[in-house]
């Protein structure tokens, strides 16, 4: 599928909303209730805050539904100098950082700073998620395995390569940290389960094979590189 992006145009700022990779997480409408108001039509006004305020608020949304394009001579997003995820319980697993996701065969799909990947394996839009965990009340094992602790990481991007049928594959530094915040990995190469039934999450144990795991709906060139020049 193509995702559907929806520009709002405003003086100094132009705000695109990715209408499919948002899931309610509100940190718009809090940051900036003036500007994002989903009760109101057109819900984003570009012109209802000073730009540095918009730009900024936008970059807290953790799942890169929110982009920006300055036209004044503001500074655009930059790409984080640290890669870090964050696992939301019985959710996705959301990104910051240099980020690349690849097809199975190795096809460019994507390119952000911001990303939520579906970990419940029922999104209709993998691999990014849909808030499927809701509909099909997704729920995490009580406790979250760890995996190699890699000190001094350095910087670089990560590629997350999406296995056919399978897993994620993580190439590049990374630290991920459960729902208390606690790291459970840091290191430069990891999979990750998207089944959404493994024991030892957040990594892949092979479940995927015994549930039958079907891929084949992947999301397919949902972004040119040039459509944000943030990128």
């Amino acid at each position: 599928m193509k995702e559907r992006i929806i520009k709002y145009t405003g003086r100094d700022i132009n705000v695109y909303f990715t209408v499919d990779r948002c899931t309610h997480v509100a940190e718009c409408v809090r940051g900036a209730p003036e500007v994002f108001d989903p009760t109101r039509r057109p819900w984003v006004i570009a012109d209802a805050a000073e730009p540095n305020k918009i730009a900024e608020v936008i970059m807290r949304c953790p799942t890169g539904a929110l982009h920006f394009e300055r036209k004044d001579e503001g500074a655009e997003e930059t790409i984080p100098s640290n890669n870090k995820a964050i696992i939301c319980c019985d959710g996705p697993l959301y990104l910051h950082g240099d980020l690349e996701i690849h097809n199975f065969d190795g096809s460019l799909i994507l390119k952000d700073t911001r990303l939520a990947l579906c970990r419940c394996g029922a999104s209709r839009i993998m691999p990014l998620c849909d808030r499927s965990h809701f509909r099909i009340r997704f729920m995490d094992k009580k406790k979250f395995a760890i995996r190699k602790i890699q000190n001094n990481l350095t910087s670089g991007r990560i590629v997350i390569t999406l296995m056919k049928d399978g897993p994620l594959h993580i190439q590049g530094p990374l630290e991920i940290r459960n729902p208390k915040g606690e790291v459970c990995y840091k290191g430069n190469s990891a999979t990750l389960c998207r089944c959404g039934r493994s024991a030892k999450m957040p990594f892949c144990d092979g479940s995927h094979l015994k549930a039958g795991f079907k891929t084949n709906q992947e999301i397919v060139l949902v972004q040119k590189e040039e459509k944000f020049k943030n990128y």
